[in-house]
């Protein structure tokens, strides 16, 4: 057997990051909304250009609130690409609801958009796109076919984050989006992830539920 191995990935650090968790440990604020945690949402809302952004312990985090967000029940339907990782579907089904698969495109191995309209009925309650490996899904025709039908569109942009469909951010065409910053993505901290949520009426909501129930992020503005 060789004794060469090839890795699965190398994180890539931009050799900063020692300081800056020096940083954060003399500030005695290592947790929670700290000085770098506000420095990532206000860097994300200015250059994507959205409402709001909240950072999260990882993607399947900011996923599952994205859900509870959307009120998902037993019984709802959501529709989400054949080929995606677990968490863009256990996040709704610990909600209990009920994944319709639609089968992605050979091209781009992205939702096939010409399946969609196909897939909904009146149980749809969201529509899950996955722009994987950072390549954007066909989100003109999603978003059509989603606006007609009043179904909500939630991207989940673990891939794809400062990536773009025909000039525009991915993350920001949906009402939300969820974003990762694992070991394995674009830009890592280790873990951790983001939600972006493109409608302002959902920013109380989404805080709450960020904060246990409770309205402590009311305090901090």
């Amino acid at each position: 057997m060789s004794q060469y191995r090839i890795p699965f990935n190398k994180p890539y650090l931009v050799g900063t990051e020692l300081d800056y968790i020096a940083q954060a440990v003399k500030s005695g604020h290592i947790s929670g909304d700290g000085t770098f945690t506000q420095k990532c949402h206000s860097y994300f809302e200015a250059t994507l250009d959205v409402p709001k952004v909240l950072l999260t312990t990882s993607c399947t985090h900011a996923l599952e609130m994205a859900a509870l967000i959307l009120d998902i029940q037993p019984g709802d339907e959501i529709i989400v690409p054949s080929f995606t990782f677990v968490s863009t579907i256990n996040a709704f089904v610990l909600c209990g609801a009920q994944p319709v698969f639609i089968d992605v495109r050979p091209d781009t191995l992205n939702l096939d958009e010409t399946l969609l309209e196909h897939a909904i009925t009146p149980r749809t309650r969201a529509i899950v796109p996955v722009h994987y490996a950072g390549v954007g899904c066909a989100m003109d025709t999603i978003m059509r076919i989603a606006n007609d039908h009043g179904v909500p569109v939630v991207e989940d942009n673990a891939h794809g984050l400062f990536g773009c469909y025909r000039g525009r951010n991915l993350g920001t065409f949906g009402l939300m989006a969820t974003q990762s910053f694992h070991e394995t993505k674009n830009f890592t901290c280790g873990e951790g992830g983001a939600l972006v949520l493109n409608d302002e009426s959902l920013i109380e909501r989404a805080e709450i539920i960020r904060e246990k129930g409770t309205n402590r992020s009311r305090f901090f503005r």
